[in-house]
């Protein structure tokens, strides 16, 4: 027999009306079909069905409220956007002003007033600044002049994301303060002058690693690269980065043991001490989603301990998940608060009942199978997730995270005691400063170590939502049974429940896969044009045509989740903008094994970029055409002397025959594509020899799931 608690029961049918409020009205109407259908074969086979029969229908009444309250704010996200002759914005600063990688800084603003004109009621807006100038810190009220900035569709594969859209970009040029004398903004200028101060005596003493893990583990603040963030993700450990429940343990951990020993062991303060610094704590990095969920979780166990109680780990989670998502709905869809919610109760019901079942003797050895227990628990449920979202799978994530963790542990302990050093006594903390260099220094050598690992991680194309749903139900499955052990173990048959969802799953995988056919891939992009080509014969060619960083990123971006892992030849031609941004991308997402770049590019070693990378660039002069003719396909691209950069193929997988110079069946579709005029060029064959133009037209192309989509150039 299953029990669940009432709040359970809330939380889930909440959460699913939320989450289903991103979708179609069918897909709602299936999601209360299917959680009615569980409902009922929960109060089958309880105990006390009438009792049960009525908890479960108080919690299926709050499905479409839930869904109502949900669709009201993606709604209202979605049309509440300013004008595109907005010029001047005022209102008040959502998060401190951060530097961005690519140039400039960015902040979040609630705009009350556009134009000088009140609005309705507050529009968040994203301002992007041209210049690293001290922006606003939290809760300050200011006016920014500049224009309304174009955002990009989701137009290729992995684009797409429910919930509520983001918020309208704005281009500012200046920035003017005003006068700020609410609490939120004195405690912004606290924070910010805390914040600058620790930056600027840490900079002069750490490394770019020692400093970034201080930036991201303890203040909150973005400061690694793309190439550094791609090193956690192809190793799965992203999730170290964010502030989380790890983290904020940790900080509790602390506190408590700082804090405990101002007050007597049965003081109510000794309890309640602890939280509120860590509130604080929380308040200082800006309530991110993922440890508000920790905080949350905290909460209940204070505070069901401080009265002599008890609350299990599930009905924890339900309890954050239910109170994040009744404050905001759309948190519901950030992946950062998905991955902490599945991390966590992958961690409680698949890592320690796989730990109780390790039987070795000595405390290391136990320790460390201890700790893959706990790391697979974890990993298990958010690889799903983490495929679904960012279409990277990372088996050696097993591993990494073994050593990762605890590494990140320590080291966070150590930032927190060498920042209250810097501040205090900074001589000291000056002479602890090579240590933080030299821990950090060694994690980033070991996670690229293993990043190397042959096998250690794939792109992976998104998985279907059939597939993703039958995985959710097979993990509740996992945790209902693992929450329900004392009552299951009295039966012979407590495994079954769980056996028969994993068959089902693989039924689904094997059935309900979907194939993927990208033999042409056109990914749209701001600057420039990108050829993707697949064919037995050539291989995996991209072609990139007076592209930028941006550019590239997004193109590389949409390989990945077309499970695109390696790429034969990449030809950049034309006029590129920031090579070397793009190389970094292209060989952290794709890893290359040629690259054809324009002479004037490859005079002297590309800057910052490996030496491993290096050897597989060579040369590609103006007039020159990379080409290769194998058996039935043949390639042609490069920068043409008579019409610019161009690119040409006919290929067996596309118009069936050998060669361009071989007899070709009627009506064969092939392509040739031209930057200088900008269009694609689909070519037919009108007798058994010659090719003919048969359509002309700037399209833009991917396909996806064996159809071929047709977006819009937002270009023209």
């Amino acid at each position: 027999m299953i029990r669940l608690r009432l709040v359970t029961l809330v939380a889930l049918t909440v959460v699913a009306g939320a989450l289903s409020a991103g979708t179609k009205g069918v897909t709602a109407i299936l999601a209360f079909a299917v959680l009615a259908s569980l409902g009922v074969v929960y109060v089958v086979q309880t105990r006390h069905p009438r009792l049960n029969l009525i908890r479960v229908v108080l919690a299926l009444s709050l499905f479409w409220p839930s869904f109502a309250m949900a669709k009201r704010v993606i709604q209202s996200s979605a049309s509440g956007q300013l004008s595109l002759d907005t010029s001047v914005v005022t209102g008040t600063a959502l998060t401190p002003s951060v530097a961005r990688s690519t140039g400039g800084m960015g902040f979040e603003l609630s705009t009350m007033t556009a134009n000088g004109i009140p609005l309705s009621r507050p529009v968040t807006v994203q301002v992007l600044m041209p210049d690293r100038r001290a922006g606003p810190t939290f809760g300050q009220q200011i006016r920014v002049s500049g224009k309304i900035g174009t955002t990009n569709p989701a137009l290729n594969p992995g684009e797409e994301r429910p919930g509520p859209p983001p918020p309208a970009l704005f281009l500012g040029q200046d920035i003017q303060a005003l006068p700020s004398h609410s609490l939120a903004a004195r405690w912004g200028r606290l924070t910010g002058h805390a914040r600058d101060l620790i930056e600027l005596r840490a900079r002069q003493l750490l490394s770019y690693k020692a400093f970034g893990f201080l930036e991201e583990l303890l203040l909150h603040r973005r400061l690694f690269g793309t190439v550094d963030r791609h090193l956690f993700s192809i190793t799965g450990t992203s999730h170290l980065l964010a502030i989380s429940g790890l983290h904020l343990s940790l900080v509790f951990a602390v506190m408590s043991m700082l804090l405990g020993l101002m007050f007597s062991e049965r003081s109510i303060g000794k309890t309640l001490a602890p939280l509120v610094a860590t509130f604080v704590y929380l308040a200082f990095i800006d309530f991110p989603l993922s440890a508000d969920r920790a905080f949350v979780m905290l909460c209940v166990f204070t505070v069901t301990r401080m009265f002599g109680g008890h609350t299990g780990r599930l009905a924890s989670l339900s309890w954050a998940a239910l109170i994040l998502t009744v404050i905001d709905p759309a948190s519901v869809f950030d992946i950062g608060l998905q991955l902490s919610l599945v991390s966590v109760a992958g961690l409680c019901f698949i890592g320690e009942p796989l730990s109780h079942l390790v039987r070795v003797s000595g405390r290391f050895a136990r320790g460390l199978l201890s700790s893959l227990c706990s790391t697979t628990g974890a990993s298990l449920p958010t690889a799903a997730l983490a495929v679904s979202a960012f279409h990277v799978l990372a088996p050696v994530a097993l591993l990494a995270n073994v050593v990762a963790i605890p590494a990140v542990s320590l080291l966070l302990i150590g930032l927190l005691a060498w920042s209250a050093l810097l501040l205090t006594i900074p001589s000291l903390s000056a002479l602890l400063a090579p240590i933080i260099n030299g821990a950090s220094s060694v994690l980033f050598g070991c996670l690229e170590l293993l990043a190397r690992l042959p096998g250690s991680h794939r792109n992976f194309p998104a998985p279907s939502p059939l597939l993703l749903l039958s995985l959710g139900i097979l993990f509740g499955v996992v945790i209902l049974s693992a929450d329900n052990r004392p009552r299951l173990s009295q039966r012979h048959h407590a495994g079954v429940p769980v056996a028969v969802a994993a068959i089902l799953v693989l039924l689904v995988w094997v059935f309900g896969a979907v194939p993927f056919d990208t033999r042409v891939t056109f990914p749209v992009v701001e600057q420039g044009s990108v050829i993707l080509v697949r064919s037995r014969d050539i291989g995996t060619w991209l072609c990139l045509f007076d592209t930028d960083g941006k550019a590239a990123n997004r193109a590389a971006q949409a390989l990945a989740a077309l499970g695109v892992n390696t790429l034969d030849v990449v030809v950049v031609a034309g006029t590129p903008a920031d090579v070397p941004d793009q190389l970094d991308t292209l060989f952290g997402l794709l890893t290359p094994s040629h690259v054809y770049l324009p002479s004037q590019y490859c005079r002297t070693p590309i800057p910052g970029l490996d030496t491993r990378f290096q050897q597989t660039i060579a040369s590609l002069d103006t007039g020159k055409m990379v080409s290769v003719e194998v058996g039935g396909a043949t390639i042609q691209a490069g920068n043409a002397s008579q019409s610019g950069p161009s690119m040409a193929l006919v290929t067996a997988a596309l118009v069936g025959a050998a060669s361009p110079t071989m007899l070709l069946p009627p009506n064969s579709p092939g392509f040739a594509y031209d930057t200088s005029t900008g269009t694609v060029q689909v070519l037919t064959t009108d007798s058994a020899s010659n090719l003919s133009l048969n359509q002309t037209g700037c399209i833009s192309i991917f396909t996806r799931a064996s159809r071929c989509w047709v977006a819009p150039d937002p270009r023209r």
